[in-house]
């Protein structure tokens, strides 16, 4: 069914006409920083402006002539979630023209011209304020984590450190099905407590000040997750040979590890394969860990933003790990580096240039 012809308030005068009264008008019209879509009262969309069809993201040519719920919602629901808002701004999601979702902001307007009631819908794309209220309320939720976030692990480690103890006790004596069972049990418990570390170890320095194992602190977190990785039929590799002691903190490192290592596994499906290596350089000056996936990669668009703090493409992801990740090798004076794209994987390399020269403790 094709628009019908109306005409538009008089007050705008802009669906047809070529006085210069009508030209200012556009002029006007589109140079607002807000979208205007003008709606006949039978709900077709009769005219828009220049920021509306950039904000929309169709032509404007393609909006006008259509129904004002195809691009929007009913007026009748637009009215209710107005009335709903009790007098704060109403907020709507639509679907863009390009396929991709936006959150307007809007106010409805009637104007009356010749007995026909025609209504303004004016709205902003308000988008990027809600992702902005959504990061203030993230950091608001981790200060609040940060300040209790040591006690607490304090007080869970102490009784996960009994627990296990008992455990590997219990297992050392017993045998057959109930030890296979302990073990299993065992082996959830050190994987709690390597989940406590990495929420706890990452934001804290990489540096340290005596000499510390980091290569047994890699290839703990790799016999750990390599069944969680099993379960999801991948294969986890650790290639890490005998490091001397560094002045690097093993806790952090296996911070690092497991944040990296969990994003390569979720990034993965069956039959995929994660490599984990850890090195220094031939003068010994610089330590190196890098985890290797063959998963499905990333956009070069999450690529570029994959570091930010709180972008996540996971439905019930952070977006801390990598973020986090990136300023403790930056603040040691190091670099994440990463290489991606679809269908070939992911490699991720953190290098830190070693302050000390090595020796064994």
């Amino acid at each position: 069914m094709d628009a019908p012809t109306l005409r538009a308030p008089s007050d705008f005068e802009f669906v047809r006409g070529d006085t210069v009264r009508d030209v200012r008008a556009r002029k006007v019209l589109d140079s607002l920083r807000a979208g205007v879509l003008l709606v006949s009262p039978d709900e077709w969309v009769v005219d828009v402006n220049d920021y509306a069809a950039e904000a929309l993201r169709m032509p404007r040519e393609d909006l006008m002539g259509r129904r004002l719920d195809e691009v929007i919602l009913p007026m009748r629901e637009l009215q209710r979630i107005a009335r709903e808002a009790r007098g704060a701004k109403p907020e709507v999601g639509v679907r863009r023209g390009d396929g991709s979702e936006a959150t307007l902001g809007y106010s409805l307007s009637a104007v009356d011209d010749d007995d026909e009631v025609t209504t303004v819908f004016l709205f902003d794309d308000v988008s990027s304020v809600l992702e902005l209220r959504r990061q203030r309320d993230l950091l608001l939720q981790l200060a609040v984590v940060g300040e209790i976030l040591p006690s607490l692990l304090h007080e869970l480690r102490n009784p996960l450190a009994a627990v296990t103890t008992m455990l590997e006790v219990m297992v050392e004596e017993s045998d057959g099905a109930v030890q296979a069972d302990l073990h299993a049990v065992l082996w959830e418990m050190r994987r709690v407590s390597l989940g406590l570390e990495g929420i706890g170890g990452v934001g804290r320095s990489l540096r340290s000040d005596s000499f510390e194992a980091v290569d047994e602190a890699v290839r703990e977190v790799c016999r750990i997750l390599s069944a969680v990785a099993a379960r999801k039929g991948v294969t986890l590799l650790c290639e890490v040979p005998g490091i001397p002691l560094l002045l690097l903190s093993r806790g952090t490192v296996k911070a690092v590890v497991f944040n990296l290592v969990k994003n390569a596994v979720d990034a993965c499906r069956r039959d995929d394969r994660i490599t984990v290596r850890a090195s220094l350089d031939e003068g010994g000056r610089t330590f190196s860990l890098s985890v290797t996936d063959t998963g499905r990669g990333m956009s070069a668009d999450v690529l570029a933003k994959c570091r930010t703090l709180f972008y996540t493409t996971k439905e019930n992801g952070s977006g801390i790990g990598l973020a986090i990740c990136a300023r403790a090798a930056e603040e040691a004076g190091g670099a994440l580096d990463i290489e991606s794209a679809p269908g070939r994987g992911t490699a991720i390399t953190l290098r830190v240039p070693l302050a000390h020269p090595d020796k064994r403790g």
